[in-house]
């Protein structure tokens, strides 16, 4: 019997007791905790909202689709920025073009910069055009434009460069895809020279 009094009171001692132990410790934690400067706080990055808005871009963009004459065509860009003042469409930096004829025939294209131009179904690459053949044209231009709905690409300015029988320079180049798909005609205008070096 006393066993079971001191018990009972043991428990009532406690509810009691640890309930005061444990406000006082929190009593203690907020009293000594340091306190919280406003000034101090993480400030927000200055952001211009409207600039953000005006700088909009895309990263890695693609571009893909299959001309009248049945050959693939792939563009990819670093980054593009929409041109809504220039009609539509969009400047792109670092672009890499690949044209692909039903006979497996490819051509390889890289640039600086350039355009895309969908309303006109046109991609312009310009600064340091970079086009290669698997037929063995190793050719550079300024300025070369692709038409994304055939394939067709035409450089109206000065392309430099090797072909498979030697080195070329032309005033202009432009190339087709044949009608049957069969590979590419390359045609090469306005002063043409061609230094012929036969293969050993």
């Amino acid at each position: 019997m006393d066993y079971d009094n001191r018990h009972s009171q043991l428990v009532g001692w406690a509810k009691v007791a640890l309930p005061l132990v444990a406000l006082m410790l929190l009593s203690t934690l907020f009293l000594f905790s340091n306190r919280i400067d406003p000034s101090a706080a993480i400030p927000y990055a200055q952001v211009d909202v409207e600039k953000l808005a005006r700088d909009s871009a895309l990263t890695r963009p693609e571009f893909s689709g299959v001309t009248q004459d049945g050959a693939t065509l792939s563009v990819t860009a670093q980054l593009a920025r929409p041109e809504p003042e220039n009609g539509g469409g969009a400047s792109a930096q670092q672009l890499i073009a690949k044209l692909t004829a039903k006979n497996g025939l490819v051509t390889d294209l890289s640039a600086q910069q350039g355009r895309f131009a969908t309303a006109a179904g046109e991609i312009t690459l310009q600064g340091s055009v970079a086009m290669q053949t698997s037929q063995g044209y190793h050719l550079t231009s300024e300025l070369i434009t692709m038409q994304t709905n055939r394939g067709k690409i035409v450089s109206p300015g000065a392309v430099h460069g090797a072909a498979p029988f030697g080195t070329l320079d032309a005033g202009s180049m432009t190339m087709t895809t044949l009608a049957n798909g069969g590979g590419h005609d390359l045609d090469f205008n306005k002063g043409v020279k061609l230094i012929y070096q036969p293969k050993q």
